[in-house]
This record gives C-alpha cells, sequence and structure tokens, in this order.
C-alpha cells in the first residue's frame, strides 16, 4: 500500500510540475507578443507622423502655388 501512496504522490508532483511548466511557457509567450506589439504600435506610430508631415507640407506648398 505504501507504494501506492508514493506513485500517487510522484504522479500528483509531476502533475504539478507539468502545470507550473505550461504556465511559465504561457507567460513567457504573452511576453513576447507584448514585445512584438510594442515594436509594431511604435512603428504605426512613426509612419502616421510621417504622413502627417507629409500633408502638412503638401498643404502648404498647394498654398504657395495659389
Amino acid at each position: 500500500m505504501l507504494s501506492g501512496k508514493n506513485e500517487l504522490a510522484l504522479r500528483k508532483e509531476l502533475l504539478l510540475v507539468q502545470s507550473a511548466l505550461h504556465r511559465a511557457q504561457l507567460k513567457y509567450e504573452i511576453v513576447a507578443l507584448r514585445e512584438k506589439v510594442t515594436i509594431g504600435s511604435g512603428w504605426i506610430s512613426r509612419v502616421l507622423t510621417i504622413v502627417s508631415i507629409a500633408r502638412t507640407v503638401f498643404s502648404f506648398v498647394s498654398l504657395l502655388r495659389r
């Protein structure tokens, strides 16, 4: 009977370790995804800034032509 209890305790420990590993992997993936989103949003804001400046310059040039 002691062997059966040991086996159950080992199985429980294995399941806990596997669960902890899975949670750690998910946390890592979330951090990696957040970093990619941050980088992407930085590029989007730069592009929008450039477009805004280009529109302003184009408007100014249009006013000078008139």
